[in-house]
Formats: structure tokens, sequence, C-alpha cells
């Protein structure tokens, strides 16, 4: 298909569609802008209780183990934790 003077080819993935000059640009192609921030807000509302209450009920060796596979340090992770080094070396083991 060439492009003819006054046509604009479309490409959907994989076809493309020429549309005739003149043509009104079809509003069910995109989603408007309004809509994907409504479904962001609408996704990060549904998320965020979901992310307070496993962080809220994460045990001391989940925390240490997340903690240590962040790269931090058993010193590090006691510090922050407030609890001794030798307990978090047992939460590793």
């Amino acid at each position: 298909m060439g492009k003819a003077h006054g046509q604009r080819p479309l490409s959907c993935g994989y076809l493309t569609y020429t549309r005739p000059a003149g043509a009104a640009p079809n509003p069910a192609t995109k989603l408007p802008q309004p809509q994907m921030t409504t479904l962001a807000i609408l996704i990060a509302v549904l998320l965020l209780p979901v992310l307070i209450i496993l962080w809220a009920t994460e045990t001391t060796p989940q925390r240490v183990n997340r903690l240590r596979s962040n790269g931090w340090s058993q010193q590090r992770i006691a510090d922050h934790m407030q609890i001794s080094r030798y307990r978090v070396r047992m939460a590793l083991a």
C-alpha cells in the first residue's frame, strides 16, 4: 500500500491501515489521558492497603532476610532493627 497525498498510514502492531483523507480518527483506538490517570490512581489506592498489611505482618526473620538480600550487613540490620547481631545471625541461619 502506497501513501497517497492526503492519506495518513496508521499502524496497529503488525497491521497497517491507511485512513481516507478527511476521515476522523477513531476515539476508541487509544485510552484518553484522564482515564489512564484514573486507572493508575485506582490501582495505587487498591494496592496500598495490601502493601501496608504485608509490611505490618512481616516477622523478624522475614525482615532480616529481606534486608540481607538487599545487601545490608548483619551489623547494619541489627542497628536498624534494634536487635543484637547474634539474633540477626540466628535468623539468617
